[in-house]
């Protein structure tokens, strides 16, 4: 496909380096000669100059060929109208907006279409969503939930003295609760899709999929269940609060919020009434400790900087916090936060990445089944992508103990007619059923069928 994105931030240069390893021809748009430079050094994408909410700088790029413009600069007004140009040049081009703006985000999903943009993405807002998913289930590192809550995706570290240490998946099969599916591992920076042959070791990243009661038996069984969160102290009065204290305060969280810009805190305690708003230096540990840190049920650093958002999770895990969360921006730190103690890590980049790259397979695949979801973890390792099965799917009503699938693939959960299994082999796909598919990376899997040998 031909894709423009206009914008070359964080956030453009995350999206085009993940479109173009699936091979799509990349034009990216920007007035920042640098940024277009670093571009052109390190992604195969082709760099114009200029501001793309031009018509002249669109047709340069060659908007008249594109499938998709993703307006992704840090102004949501910019987003808009180069959507909006995009739409008056090109009629039939598809077109993203990035509107990060809680004011503008509350009312344009509304009113995207008449403004000519078919899809609206909030890198703030998503981060909010996923680290709420996080506070809901504290005892894992990670979390993503799947068919309206009734199956999750957890991870999850082995530690000494667990069970599955020195055990094979098909040992320890039978002591584990039922209608659980352990899909994916990550170890020294291999990602790895288990078979029954596989021997869990202590440091092992591990992925299960299943319903909340089982995963919570199994957390209680490893001895590491964490109770309800009640408290939670967030560093920084950003996009990403807001959000996230407007969804938890819902669910009975109470919220205090520090910022050290005075403007700041003004404006949150204007348009944040569940949060108590505090003013000072979220890294200063006096400020920290006289907020009785070790009495919080959970932390989060999102501050701009990513050395802080370090230094301050690492200080609150030394305090014994049960539940810590860092916010990233950098592709390569959390790596290094996880080697210190840190294990909840949350980049608003690559979740906005992936929920593009899951939009692009599906605008591709327009005659095969449809693609629902598409998330990336273990750094983009593995995939784990959500199907509606259709006519066009080869292998309706086949036993999935009888279909050849692809090696480092597996089938994590069906949804049919709001009954959610985790197929065992004696289950079969039909018309309509939701389908989870768990694949390394190296597998673009843009259609069910693909999923075969």
């Amino acid at each position: 496909m031909n894709i423009i994105i206009v914008g070359d931030g964080k956030v453009g240069y995350t999206i085009a380096g993940y479109l173009t390893k699936e091979d799509h021809n990349i034009t990216i748009i920007d007035k920042n000669e640098e940024a277009l430079r670093k571009a052109d050094d390190t992604l195969d994408v082709m760099c114009v100059k200029g501001n793309g909410a031009r018509a002249s700088i669109l047709i340069e790029a060659g908007i008249e060929e594109a499938d998709l413009v993703i307006a992704a600069t840090s102004r949501d007004e910019l987003n808009m109208l180069t959507c909006f140009m995009a739409k008056k040049v090109a009629e039939n081009v598809k077109t993203i907006a990035r509107i990060r703006d809680p004011e503008y985000y509350e009312e344009f999903t509304t009113l995207r279409h008449q403004m000519g943009v078919d899809m609206v993405i909030n890198p703030e807002f998503t981060a909010a969503q996923e680290i709420a998913n996080i506070l809901q289930f504290p005892s894992a590192m990670n979390i993503e939930i799947f068919f309206g809550g009734k199956e999750r995706l957890v991870e999850f570290k082995v530690m000494e003295g667990d069970l599955l240490v020195g055990a094979k998946l098909s040992k320890i099969s039978s002591k584990i609760p039922q209608n659980m599916l352990f899909v994916a591992v990550e170890r020294g920076g291999e990602a790895y899709i288990p078979n029954g042959d596989f021997e869990f070791r202590v440091n092992d990243r591990v992925y299960i999929m299943g319903q909340i009661t089982g995963i919570t038996n199994l957390f209680k069984m490893l001895g590491r269940y964490v109770e309800k969160i009640n408290t939670v102290l967030m560093i920084g009065g950003g996009r990403t609060s807001y959000y996230l204290t407007k969804i938890i305060s819902r669910l009975g969280m109470s919220v205090k919020i520090i910022e050290i810009d005075s403007k700041k805190c003004l404006h949150l305690a204007d348009t944040v009434e569940e949060a108590i708003i505090i003013e000072g230096d979220g890294t200063n540990q006096d400020v920290l400790d006289s907020e009785n840190l070790e009495e919080i049920d959970a932390f989060i650093a999102m501050t701009g900087r990513d050395e802080e958002n370090l230094i301050t999770a690492m200080y609150a895990v030394e305090k014994g916090v049960d539940k810590v969360i860092a916010m990233t921006t950098r592709m390569n730190l959390p790596n290094v936060i996880n080697k210190l103690g840190l294990d909840s890590i949350i980049d608003p980049k690559i979740i906005t990445a992936s929920y593009i790259t899951g939009y692009v397979r599906g605008m591709q695949n327009t005659k095969g089944s449809i693609v629902e979801a598409l998330y990336k973890i273990m750094d983009g390792k593995v995939e784990v992508i959500s199907f509606i099965a259709n006519e066009t799917t080869s292998f309706l009503n086949i036993p999935i103990k009888n279909l050849s699938l692809k090696k480092e693939l597996v089938i994590a959960c069906i949804l049919h007619r709001s009954v959610v299994t985790i197929p065992h082999g004696n289950e079969s796909i039909t018309v309509g059923d939701k389908v989870l598919v768990v694949t390394k990376n190296h597998h673009i899997i843009k259609d069910l069928n693909d999923i075969l040998e």
